[in-house]
């Protein structure tokens, strides 16, 4: 399982990449100027390592219309120059008439990929998982990963965990403990993407016969709108 790991991690940050998702709930009529209190915040800024990702949800039950995503390695976390106590003052008061409310906020790590860029598929879709058995779900997972990684057709695969807080299943049937993205252009070409995917029926078989338990306990989709730093 370790030699599998470390062939498909494929992040430029090294230790433990991680990342916090921040939710909040906007008009899609504020969204440009969001995205425009983000870019003055975040014009010039080097990371020390990763970026952030600024998202609109689409389709499935979710915790916001919109959110953030910072992702970096933790034991480099950060910017290269501080932003000042005023700086983030001002930031969260471009931000504050714009935003109806604020949802929940999850950390967790970054376990592998396919070595993807997101930005480059930003129409994703996340499945939350609930698993019993963290070892045997990472070497299934990540074997069915190089088994069908010739029918992806350049599509995105990155996946990871929940530690620091964790979303509920829609039903509020259990509690997430691992995440699974998965990337396109856009909605159809996601749909190809599966579809083809589907087709893997010995690894998807194997897989299934390896995971240990395992529950899909909410999925949804999102689009990127603004990417700040680097992911690879």
């Amino acid at each position: 399982m370790l030699l599998i790991f470390s062939l498909f991690f494929t992040f430029s940050f090294s230790q433990t990449p991680s990342f916090t998702v921040y939710y909040f709930n906007a008009e899609r009529s504020n969204e440009g100027e969001i995205a425009a209190a983000y870019d003055d915040f975040f014009e010039g800024v080097e990371f020390k390592s990763g970026g952030a990702y600024l998202e609109r949800m689409d389709r499935g039950n979710v915790d916001g219309s919109h959110r953030l995503v910072r992702f970096g390695d933790t034991e480099n976390w950060g910017l290269v120059e501080s932003k000042t106590r005023e700086q983030w003052a001002k930031h969260m008061s471009d931000l504050d008439p714009l935003v109806e409310s604020r949802g929940p906020r999850y950390t967790g790590r970054i376990l592998g990929s396919n070595g993807v860029n997101p930005v480059t598929k930003p129409y994703i879709q996340i499945y939350d998982l609930e698993v019993s058995n963290p070892s045997k779900w990472l070497a299934a997972f990540t074997k069915l990963i190089e088994d069908t990684q010739d029918s992806y057709n350049g599509g995105m695969v990155v996946y990871g965990t929940y530690d620091v807080g964790a979303p509920m299943g829609v039903n509020r049937d259990g509690t997430a403990t691992h995440w699974v993205a998965l990337g396109a252009d856009n909605l159809g070409e996601l749909i190809m993407a599966k579809a083809e995917g589907e087709k893997n029926v010995e690894e998807w078989t194997e897989y299934h016969q390896t995971k240990g338990e395992t529950k899909i306990l909410n999925h949804y989709s999102l689009r990127i709108l603004k990417d700040y730093g680097s992911f690879n």
